[in-house]
């Protein structure tokens, strides 16, 4: 690509200079012979070279190309699109970088008197960062990756169509075919995976861990740290939930029979999964959520009316609690039992004496009375 460049913008140079010195009028022809070279140097260093025997293009030196400040300067073009510019709006700080068919655009602006605006963007692939205007730090790869990105800022995207209809919002960062392909607005979320959606067309604060083709999530560790120091926390108290509210909570065995598998978004069950699996209905979660009044436990995701999503994780401190609140109880009712266990104790000690008691009066009364030896026997002892 760089020679072939450098050829045109050279062989345009080469022949506007024989045009100058040697036409008066119409065109120059100039055929070199089979196996000839075109060559230009000086006396002692070759600049370029052009071969007729396959047509290459070699350059020594190097090729500039004046600042993009307007849409005919310092741009490539691939047949009638422009394919390589880094163009300049004037007054910004610019160091745009755009590789691609219709890459960027021309029209990009200052929105204020900040110089950031509409530079540091860097777009490589077809119609990537195509319609931005003063959106700056922006990074796309891959075939209209950010496409539709307008004024969006820090975004970075690495996949076809990769947050392509997103028009505004900043930070997002998508790594993936088609990876948050579906946003069209919002802040600081991350789509790992092909087909990574967001859960709805306008959300923040969101990461997506691939499509729901997923069924393993796999890392050397089976747990994720999260912020939890004491320092950032306010208002804090005993949970008042436990026991009770997690016996409302209802566990169920099920088939996925997902919409997105039909045509018309309409699941039949003619193509639901054979094995089933565990795990709990967004719906009943919600319901026992606002009926217990603790809907701030976040227990359903409603962003999208249309995909219910659950987030068991949080009921994990409600279980805790539970085991504590069994616990607890456990615990006074082995209490209780102990001293049941001492009172049986004191009773059978009552008993045993009482008993002891009783049969040697009766051992006495039979010899006063003098009652033969083998109904004496039959008492017992008296030791």
């Amino acid at each position: 690509m760089k020679n072939l460049l450098t050829f045109f913008c050279l062989l345009f140079l080469v022949l506007t200079s024989w045009n100058q010195i040697y036409s008066q009028s119409g065109s120059i022809n100039n055929t070199l012979g089979s196996g000839g070279s075109f060559v230009i140097k000086d006396a002692s260093t070759t600049f370029l070279t052009l071969d007729q025997a396959n047509g290459y293009l070699n350059l020594s030196k190097s090729l500039t190309l004046l600042e993009t400040s307007g849409a005919t300067v310092g741009v490539i073009y691939k047949g009638s699109n422009k394919f390589i510019h880094n163009y300049t709006p004037s007054g910004t700080m610019g160091r745009n970088t755009f590789v691609g068919i219709n890459s960027g655009n021309f029209t990009m602006s200052m929105n204020s008197e900040d110089p950031d605006e509409a530079s540091y963007n860097t777009a490589v692939g077809y119609n990537t960062l195509k319609d931005l205007t003063y959106g700056y730090n922006n990074s796309a790869f891959g075939n209209e990756a950010l496409s539709l990105n307008t004024t969006g800022y820090q975004n970075s995207a690495f996949g076809e169509s990769a947050l392509k209809l997103k028009t505004t919002g900043s930070a997002n960062s998508a790594l993936g075919v088609m990876a948050g392909f579906n946003l069209t607005s919002g802040d600081n979320n991350t789509f790992i995976g092909a087909g990574a959606f967001a859960s709805a067309e306008v959300v923040s604060n969101e990461i997506v861990l691939g499509n729901s083709d997923i069924t393993t999530l796999r890392c050397n560790t089976s747990t994720i740290s999260a912020l939890s120091d004491r320092r950032d926390k306010k208002n804090i108290k005993y949970l008042p939930l436990g026991l009770d509210f997690l016996m409302k909570i209802k566990p169920r065995l099920f088939n996925w029979d997902r919409r997105e598998w039909y045509e018309d978004g309409i699941s039949d069950g003619s193509k639901m999964n054979k094995t089933p699996t565990a795990g709990f209905i967004a719906q009943e979660l919600d319901s026992v959520q606002i009926n217990t009044g603790a809907e701030w436990l976040n227990l359903v995701l409603k962003t999208n009316p249309e995909r219910i999503e659950a987030t068991p994780g949080n009921l994990f401190p409600i279980v805790v609690k539970a085991i504590q609140d069994l616990k607890f109880e456990n615990d006074a009712l082995a209490e209780e039992n102990k001293k049941l266990q001492n009172e049986l104790e004191l009773l059978r000690a009552s008993i045993a004496g009482i008993v002891k008691a009783e049969v040697k009066a009766a051992f006495l009364r039979a010899v006063e009375n003098k009652e033969s030896a083998v109904e004496v026997s039959l008492l017992g002892s008296t030791d």
